[in-house]
Order: C-alpha cells, then sequence, then structure tokens
C-alpha cells in the first residue's frame, strides 16, 4: 500500500483508473437521450456557426445550463474530430477529463484530511465508482462539475491547513469553474461547508487567504463577460428562464417524472457507490469517535470537514422534490475518503462495521450480475413483433429476431469476470489481506464499467434506433442519387439523438408534420415516421382495417406514391426515454427518375 501510495505514482494510478472507468463506454456507447444529446448538438451547434455565446437547439433558445461545458466540448471537437462528423466520443472527452480531475482532487484534499494512505485509497476508490464513471463517459455537465466542486473542496482543506493565497486563487478558480459548468452548485456545496464549519468551531481565521482581492476577480472575469453576453444575446432571457423555468421548479416539485421521497439517495447509494461501500461503513465507525473528540484533534477536524461537505449537500438534495442519481455526486469524494479512512483502520473497527460493508458490496455485485446481462437479454435483440407483422404484410424481406452470439458471449464472460472478481474482493476481505482487498475492489469497479458500458449497453442494439436512421441515410447515394449528407430528413420520431446523429437541418414534427414538409419539396427527403405514436398510422402500414382511422390506407399511400417513394425499411427498436417499444419507418422520396428499383432495406 504505501509503495503504491508513493510520490508521483499515486497520482498516475488514481489518474488512470478514473481514465479506465470513464473509457470503458467513451467510445462504445451511441449518442444517449436525452441530455446528452441535447448538450452535444448545442455544441455543433455553436462550431457550425461560429456563435460561442448562445446556446440553442436547432432553432429553439436552451436557457438551462452555463456555457462552460459547451466550450470545453467545442475545443475537443475542434482538436479531435469535427461537427459535420457527429462523433459523440469527442464530445465525452471533457467529460473524463472532469472525472479524473475530481479523483486527483480528492486525492489532493485527503491528503491534508486522513493522510496519504487513506486519501489514496479513498481517491482510488472514488474513481472506480459506478457514478462517477457514468457521468465521466457522458457528453453532459456533471463529472466536470464533480471535478470543479471536488477541486475547491480540496482547496478549502489546505486552507484550513494552513494554506495560503496560491490556494486561495485555486479556490475561486474552481469556484468560477462551477458556475460556468453548472451554475449554483459549486458554491452551494462550498458555501454549505464553509457555514457549517464556521458556526459549528467558531473559527474563521482560516478562511482569510480568500478575502485576497486577486480571487475573487479572477472568478468575477471568468464568469461575468460571458454572463452579460449571454443576457444581451437573448434579450434578458437567459437567467430568466434558467432560474425561473429549469431550477426554479426543480425545487418546488419533481420535474419530467424524476420524482422520489427522502431517502432516495441513501437506498441507490450501495449501487451508485460501488465499489467503495464495501469501506463506507468501517469509515463511518471511524469517523463518529473522531468528531465526539475520542481519538485526537487532528482526527476531530478532519471528521467535522468531511461531515461539513458532505451532509449538508446531501440533505438539501435529499429534500429537493426532483431527483437524479448523479446529484449527490459533489459530495461522493467526502464519503470516499470516509472510506479510504476505514480502509487503512479496517484492523480497528466492530465487526459489525466490516461484516456491513460486506453485506452491502455483496448485495451490489449480485443485483449487477444479474440485472445488467438481464438489460441485455432484453434489449440486444434489434427486431419487435410489431415490426415482424410490418414486414409480413407490407415490406419484402424477413426478420430474425434474436441475439448477437458474439455479443451473448462477450457479455457472459465479462459478467463472469466482474462476478469472480467481485467475489474475490469479498474473501479478501474477510480475510483481512490489507492492500488485496482495496485492489480487487478497484478491479471490480472497473470490471463494471467494462461489463455495463463496454459489452451489455452498446450490445443493446434495440436502443440505437438514431444510428439506424443513419445507417440508412448512408444509402442515399445508392438510392436517391444524392449525398447523405445533402438529404433532409423529415421525423416523426423527435428524440434528440437523431437530431445529433443527422444534423441540425433535421425537421422534427408530427407524422402529418413530416408528410406535409415533404410535398412542400422538390429536393429528395428521407422521412421517418414513428409507428408507436400513432396507432392509425401503424395500423394503416400493417394492412389492417381501423373504422375511423386518421390514416385511410389508401389516402396514406396515395399521398406516398405522389410523393414518388422509392424504397422503404423498416427499423424496430426501443424508445428507452419514453420507456416503450417503438417501429419506424423510412421512406425515401422524389428519388431521381433514373433511381433502379432495389429490394426493400432490410432492418439496419
Amino acid at each position: 500500500m504505501t509503495e503504491l501510495s508513493r510520490g508521483l505514482r499515486a497520482c498516475f494510478i488514481i489518474a488512470a483508473i478514473a481514465a479506465a472507468a470513464a473509457l470503458a463506454g467513451i467510445f462504445t456507447l451511441p449518442p444517449l437521450d436525452r441530455d446528452e444529446s441535447r448538450f452535444a448538438q448545442a455544441t455543433a451547434q455553436m462550431l457550425e456557426s461560429g456563435d460561442f455565446v448562445e446556446i440553442n437547439f436547432q432553432d429553439e433558445e436552451r436557457n438551462k445550463k452555463p456555457v462552460g461545458i459547451h466550450w470545453l466540448q467545442a475545443a475537443s471537437v475542434a482538436v479531435l474530430s469535427s461537427a459535420e462528423a457527429r462523433e459523440i466520443w469527442a464530445y465525452r472527452i471533457p467529460s473524463m477529463l472532469g472525472a479524473i480531475l475530481a479523483a486527483l482532487a480528492c486525492f489532493w484534499g485527503g491528503e491534508r484530511l486522513v493522510g496519504r494512505e487513506a486519501a489514496f485509497a479513498g481517491a482510488a476508490l472514488f474513481a472506480a465508482t459506478v457514478m462517477l464513471g457514468i457521468e465521466g463517459g457522458i457528453a453532459k455537465t456533471d463529472a466536470m462539475l464533480a471535478g470543479a466542486t471536488t477541486l475547491a473542496l480540496a482547496a478549502l482543506a489546505n486552507l484550513r491547513a494552513g494554506g495560503g493565497r496560491k490556494t486561495a486563487l485555486l479556490f475561486w478558480f474552481a469556484l468560477g469553474l462551477g458556475v460556468l459548468i453548472k451554475g449554483p452548485v459549486t458554491p452551494m456545496v462550498a458555501g454549505l461547508t464553509i457555514l457549517t464549519l464556521v458556526i459549528w468551531e467558531r473559527e474563521w481565521r482560516w478562511l482569510k487567504p480568500l478575502l485576497f482581492w486577486a480571487g475573487p476577480v479572477l472568478a468575477v472575469v471568468m464568469v461575468l463577460p460571458w454572463i452579460v453576453s449571454i443576457q444581451i444575446a437573448t434579450e434578458g432571457n437567459f437567467l430568466r428562464e434558467a432560474l425561473g423555468g429549469d431550477m426554479g421548479p426543480k425545487i418546488i416539485s419533481a420535474q419530467e417524472r424524476h420524482g422520489g421521497w427522502p431517502g432516495y439517495y441513501l437506498l441507490l447509494l450501495p449501487l451508485t457507490f460501488f465499489p467503495a461501500i464495501l469501506f463506507l461503513i468501517p469509515g463511518l465507525t471511524r469517523l463518529i469517535p473522531a468528531v465526539r473528540g475520542r481519538i485526537d484533534d487532528k482526527a476531530t477536524r478532519t471528521a467535522r470537514f468531511l461531515i461539513a461537505w458532505a451532509l449538508p449537500t446531501w440533505i438539501v438534495f435529499e429534500l429537493m422534490p426532483t431527483k437524479l442519481p448523479h446529484y449527490v455526486l459533489p459530495t461522493y469524494p467526502a464519503l470516499a475518503l470516509i472510506a479510504g479512512w476505514g480502509f487503512v483502520e479496517l484492523t480497528k473497527t466492530a465487526s459489525w462495521a466490516r461484516w456491513t460493508g460486506w453485506a452491502l458490496f455483496g448485495l451490489a455485485a449480485l443485483v449487477f450480475a444479474v440485472l445488467i446481462p438481464l438489460i441485455f437479454v432484453t434489449f440486444g435483440d434489434g427486431a419487435s413483433q410489431d415490426a415482424i407483422a410490418l414486414v409480413q404484410t407490407s415490406f419484402d424481406g424477413t426478420a430474425e429476431p434474436g441475439l448477437s452470439p458474439a455479443m451473448t458471449a462477450l457479455v457472459l464472460a465479462t459478467a463472469a469476470i466482474f462476478a469472480g472478481l467481485a467475489a474475490a474482493t469479498l474473501i479478501a476481505h474477510r480475510l483481512r489481506t490489507g492492500s488485496a482487498a482495496l485492489v480487487l475492489a478497484v478491479l471490480s469497479g472497473l470490471g463494471w464499467h467494462v461489463m455495463t458500458r463496454g459489452a451489455a449497453l452498446p450490445g443493446a442494439e434495440a436502443v440505437r434506433l438514431a444510428e439506424r436512421v443513419r445507417a440508412v441515410r448512408e444509402m442515399s447515394e445508392e438510392i436517391a442519387r444524392i449525398a447523405p449528407h445533402d438529404i433532409v430528413t423529415a421525423s416523426s420520431y423527435t428524440e434528440p439523438s437523431l437530431v445529433f446523429s443527422l444534423g441540425t437541418d433535421t425537421f422534427l414534427g408530427s407524422a402529418e408534420d413530416v408528410l406535409a414538409f415533404a410535398e412542400a419539396r422538390e429536393a429528395p427527403t428521407l422521412l421517418v415516421l414513428d409507428l408507436s405514436r400513432d396507432e392509425d398510422l401503424r395500423a394503416a402500414f400493417a394492412g389492417e382495417s381501423r373504422p375511423g382511422s386518421a390514416w385511410p390506407e389508401h389516402d396514406l399511400f396515395d399521398r406516398l406514391n405522389t410523393l414518388g417513394d422509392c424504397h422503404r425499411a423498416w427499423l424496430p427498436g426501443t424508445n428507452y426515454s419514453r420507456g416503450s417499444d417503438t417501429t419506424l419507418v423510412a421512406i425515401f422520396t422524389r428519388c431521381q427518375p433514373d433511381t433502379a428499383q432495389i429490394p426493400e432495406l432490410d432492418d439496419q
């Protein structure tokens, strides 16, 4: 353990763990609905337009979150890819860097709080956790927010241990970065921590370096120019909508079906904080006597800081009606340092605490080992019975439902490896083999990411609807004599991933809107009709008679014939944002007169 945590080696190991956890899904997962695709599309539009002030999703202002993550994504895409390529992995790189920053900042702050070995253990466990790894592989704000917030709290920990103006400047930089990433969250976490400590200890002199004028000026210079610019550009709408339309309603009531009772985050903790949950309960049993002054003064001050960091923010999010699992991620570094503390003093903890940590870890591992392969089995079949019925009635071609044998073997193999690592961790923990339990716990966390985000979810073919539409569009040169990037798509499947995958000019609307859009154009158009949202439309394509249907079969196909439809593709899958099976029909219209009629497209 001492060898692993020595010198720069410790930083490289922690960074490598965080990077490995994030990378497990960066290149393998398709653009995710809905937030990731909205963030990525807004960034792509910045690159296309050259306007790096306003945040838009197609023609709609997206006045919800600040611009910071978009700037970082734009820089990443400009260096590694291009807006035209629509490669989602390039938009995810800043999130991976945010996860690395969070893990390293956890280690830096933890050195001052719990000592180098416990800080190393805690940071390594934090880097491998389910929640940080997930957010580190998604192109949105929360991993970078965790990085900025952890850096700010680590700076506070160092200020409390005697840090000076340079540390204070770092704190203000982290605060400014956090505001640019997600508004008030970083200031809230830092402010609650400071307020709790000052009230608890009645001591504030350690905060004096924060009064050094250059620090607040730095934060203001980072944030104010863009705030002024966006307020001018949106005629004052940004702050009004971000605070009153996005943040405010989440505080008052559950938004977008994301609600939960107090205790929601605590109930999920064994899963989201895996594998660090193994040592959290032992750590808490060291924290409680420390805060009561039963160990020494340093331990008492450390316990107070960690409680002030985690508990007030946790309570705020538990009391908020709107809940999502990642909201409490800024508190996880504090919990990880408590877990690291529990690991280095494992032999001093009560037997019940070790058994509780052991049981929670084992329960989470069992749930994952069963649930993740089950998700693959449920969504790994790219066909649906509705789509098969369509093929049998109105389409040429056949459908062969079933799981890919190669992908099934990969998922089962990674699940077996994960289960083996988790079992080995539990054995090592019971045998009290020291560093082996920590190493195996971290490997279990990485095994989870490989199993879930490297194999099972990428193999869930049913959720790759946007990619399937894009694959159909790639055939436009052969079918419609027009390059894929030149043909416009009009779709009643309205998920943001489709817009990101196909481009900003994608038209979204109802099925009637989509047909009217194509009828108003002379150029070829790719129509995408979502049959799951219109039962009458589904029945018309399936050849079923429905009295009073809004889509009489002959009228629908007369309109398609007038549009010169030349090829159709059925694209079955699952819209996980709506929780329903979905079948899309892709139709090329106004194909060139010399276009040869080729068989209807099969499942893409």
